[in-house]
């Protein structure tokens, strides 16, 4: 009996995704580290400013529609916010209409490091996504179709 129905290990697209997802995880790693912040922190983080700079109707973001919009567990969401929040990068305020969520918001050092990180983040995207050149529109189709597939099950 075989372990796997490939003879290489480079013919699955699954190890594949792993393999290139590994390599951009550690370069995003790399440039968060000066900010003392992690991945999961960095996201949620810029996902509260991100979220609520687009509040046009001034309803206030809450834990759950960050975790949602940033398409982390809750109860991570929950941790890596209190972590955020004891480093006074967020804050959380009452919700007036429904008592069990609070609303979230950057503080404006919070929102300084949010935008910090994601010009690190971006300017490294550029460069780790540079070797796709011509290709990047086609990879982002297919990234963006996966995600709509994930999200209408």
């Amino acid at each position: 009996m075989k372990s796997s129905r490939y003879t290489n290990p480079q013919d699955s697209p699954g190890y594949l995704l792993w393999q290139v997802t590994t390599m951009w995880q550690k370069e995003v790693r790399r440039v968060l580290e000066p900010l003392e912040l992690t991945q999961p922190q960095f996201i949620l983080l810029h996902s509260c400013l991100w979220l609520n700079e687009r509040d046009f109707e001034g309803k206030g973001v809450t834990q759950v529609q960050i975790a949602q919009f940033a398409n982390v567990d809750v109860n991570v969401t929950s941790q890596v916010l209190r972590t955020l929040e004891k480093r006074g990068y967020i804050k959380r305020a009452r919700h007036q209409t429904d008592t069990r969520a609070n609303i979230i918001t950057t503080t404006p050092e919070g929102t300084r490091l949010a935008i910090e990180g994601m010009n690190l983040v971006e300017e490294s995207d550029k460069n780790f996504f540079e070797l796709l050149a011509e290709r990047k529109d086609g990879y982002m189709e297919i990234m963006q179709e996966f995600i709509r597939h994930k999200t209408d099950q």
